[in-house]
């Protein structure tokens, strides 16, 4: 008994009784969804740039500006006190890279620049701008804007979320005053001893 005595939907061929198949099965002549060959036909995905503009100018809407509100516009300027961030959070970097002499590893998760903060503002100063853009292109047409007394948005992040930020936040400022108190005391220390040594050298 050989495989070419069991291929099914053969019209030369009566149909194979249940026993005749499942000894063929038990000795490794047939494979369970394997006892036909269906012929492979390659996709062909052919790019066709010319039809698709066709297309897309077929359906697409010739709308005034007001209907559809759509921008297109460039970051906008950095705030100063966050121009300000960076430039500090950099600098910052620098110093423990060139100072630490590979004794402090600088760690890119402290680094507010590094973690999201970045990101998050260029999202808020493409937002910034295409607001000022739509507010002009607005009054341009006449058209009255105001914002009502009682508008909210919410924010993508959880109320938990800044929470922790804040707290994160507080916990910085805290430090740095912690550090810059210790400093001045430390001043204050080498301005007295200065004092009572020109006092002792006096007498």
């Amino acid at each position: 008994m050989t495989t070419s005595d069991f291929v099914l939907n053969d019209s030369e061929s009566d149909v194979d009784s249940d026993e005749e198949l499942q000894e063929a099965y038990a000795k490794g002549l047939l494979k369970p969804g394997l006892n036909e060959e269906i012929e492979k036909i390659e996709k062909r995905h052919v790019n066709n740039i010319a039809d698709l503009k066709a297309k897309l100018k077929e359906f697409e809407l010739k709308l005034p500006w007001v209907e559809t509100l759509d921008l297109v516009t460039t970051v906008a300027p950095l705030a100063p006190d966050v121009a300000l961030q960076l430039q500090q959070t950099a600098q910052h970097r620098k110093n423990i890279q060139e100072n630490s002499k590979g004794k402090q590893i600088y760690d890119p998760a402290q680094d507010p620049v590094l973690n999201e903060f970045k990101r998050e503002n260029l999202i808020h100063r493409q937002a910034q701008a295409a607001v000022v853009d739509g507010i002009k292109r607005l009054k341009e047409l006449n058209i009255p804007t105001k914002r009502p007394d009682d508008f909210f948005a919410e924010m993508a992040k959880t109320d938990e979320h800044m929470q922790k930020v804040r707290k994160n936040l507080m916990a910085k400022q805290a430090a740095q005053a912690r550090v810059e108190k210790v400093r001045q005391l430390r001043e204050q220390k080498k301005i007295a001893k200065r004092v009572q040594l020109r006092v002792s050298v006096t007498f």
